[in-house]
């Protein structure tokens, strides 16, 4: 598109958004040229899907990297910070990055920043002329509001667990022809996950309730979260599932649900000041008369997670955590 054409398409936009935001309710993200003419994805016309080494749910792949139209990106994007780690453990060369007090990878410290994922910086990204903007595939209908009156080109990457993210790790790899690095990352993993989930074993596993916010609101996260993930594959039973049956990912938080479920371990990823979060959770739990009913809170077990390292979804930080999740629940 020429920039003409892009700047007609932001200012149809900005009117747009202003009207539509007053509406859009975000799920936390739990955590993102130039005009030359696109080139076939060796990886998406040479390379069968069915060759991968890593197993992945190969439906869902082709689905994900249908969106490319078997092209490598002329330039990427990403309005997320959990896929911008993926692009820097690929090697994939990458235009802009999102505005995020979270910490990037060093290697795109120095890129232009497009806006956070719930306020995409529409002016900036056009001046990138990306060949794709990637976004996280649980706030896709939010960024389509932004993206799509403007006809900017979009795909959208799952990566709210772990396992969302080893899949996303794949079809980026498929789509760039980085398929050997995908593999090498996601062996490495694998290896060190393996290692994390010895420490669980031969121990009995305690049920969770994991809590996602701020002292003013908090949510219930399920197993298809990163946190959600780690403590699942490390033998704990989440009573978002086990006991209340729900299936959403994120479930907004009521007292009674908390009696009801009666968790042995409260994990907590708070924004901002954890200790005021723990506090008022506390308090709210003292006025509902609960308190000593409580499991989590008899066994001292209201844990405040490292936001660093739980507050984004994040293959990098995927070992470190799960050593740290594994202290947790068996010490």
């Amino acid at each position: 598109m020429k920039l003409a054409g892009w700047k007609i398409g932001i200012m149809t936009l900005l009117l747009a958004t202003t009207v539509a935001c007053g509406n859009n309710v975000n799920k936390p993200e739990q955590v993102t040229g130039n005009t030359e003419t696109e080139q076939p994805s060796p990886a998406a016309t040479e390379t069968p899907v069915s060759d991968s080494k890593i197993e992945v749910d190969e439906t869902k792949a082709a689905e994900l990297i249908a969106q490319f139209n078997n092209q490598v990106p002329s330039s990427t994007v990403t309005i997320s910070v959990a896929i911008a780690e993926l692009l820097n453990e690929l090697g994939i060369e990458t235009a802009g990055v999102p505005t995020t007090k979270n910490k990037l990878p060093e290697a795109f410290v120095n890129l232009p920043r497009i806006g956070s994922s719930h306020q995409p910086d529409l002016e900036q990204i056009a001046k990138l002329q990306p060949g794709v903007i990637l976004g996280p595939s649980s706030i896709k209908d939010s960024l389509d509001k932004s993206f799509k009156p403007a006809n900017l080109p979009t795909a959208y990457l799952p990566a709210d667990s772990l396992d969302e993210l080893k899949l996303s790790t794949v079809v980026l790899g498929r789509v760039y022809g980085k398929e050997d690095k995908a593999n090498e990352v996601l062996r490495k993993l694998s290896e060190q996950e393996a290692e994390a989930v010895k420490l669980s074993e031969g121990k009995d596993a305690p049920s969770v309730m994991v809590l996602f916010g701020s002292a003013e609101s908090l949510m219930f996260m399920n197993d298809s979260t990163f946190v959600g993930s780690l403590a699942k594959k490390l033998g704990a039973k989440n009573v978002l599932s086990e006991v209340l049956k729900k299936e959403d990912a994120y479930v907004p938080l009521d007292m009674e649900s908390i009696v009801t479920a009666n968790p042995d371990i409260i994990l907590l990823v708070a924004h901002g000041d954890p200790s005021a979060v723990t506090k008022q959770l506390e308090d709210d739990v003292k006025k509902n008369g609960a308190w000593e009913k409580l499991n989590a809170f008899k066994n001292g077990k209201l844990i405040a997670l490292d936001y660093s390292l739980y507050g984004v979804a994040s293959l990098v930080n995927a070992p470190n955590a799960y050593q740290d999740m594994a202290k947790i629940l068996y010490n």
